[in-house]
């Protein structure tokens, strides 16, 4: 005779996953198997445990971006420097980004020596 079908309690589930917790923390929480978690996960939800978790994490992830910008306009410089980095994209360094191809190194060397043969007519 197969074993009864363990329940799983999504409420709790989905509250535990709000924080960075692992499968075996959840199954011993919830005083289930790692096994069954994974396959409810697959039977119910239609993803594994790990996507399941990703998208709940979510949930904390927009809360603390929420938090942030609220600190950062209400004057925390701390956090307005972080939220225009890492939301804003903005750096400390500026990066100078230049691609040399064969060409244009070719043209350059070209150039840089009209201009010596320039400076030797020039003497």
């Amino acid at each position: 005779m197969a074993n009864p079908k363990v329940e799983i309690d999504w409420k709790v589930l989905d509250t535990l996953l709000q924080f960075k917790v692992t499968l075996e923390y959840c199954a011993d929480y919830l005083q289930v198997s790692t096994d069954a978690i994974q396959r409810r996960c697959k039977e119910e939800k239609g993803m594994t445990f790990s996507e399941y978790h990703k998208l709940k994490l979510q949930r904390t992830a927009t809360k603390l971006q929420q938090k942030c910008l609220e600190m950062a306009i209400g004057g925390n410089v701390t956090a307005l420097i972080f939220a225009l980095k890492n939301v804003a994209g903005w750096s400390d360094k500026i990066e100078n980004k230049s691609e040399i191809t064969s060409n244009t190194l070719e043209e350059f060397l070209k150039r840089s020596n009209n201009v010596e043969d320039k400076k030797e007519i020039s003497k």
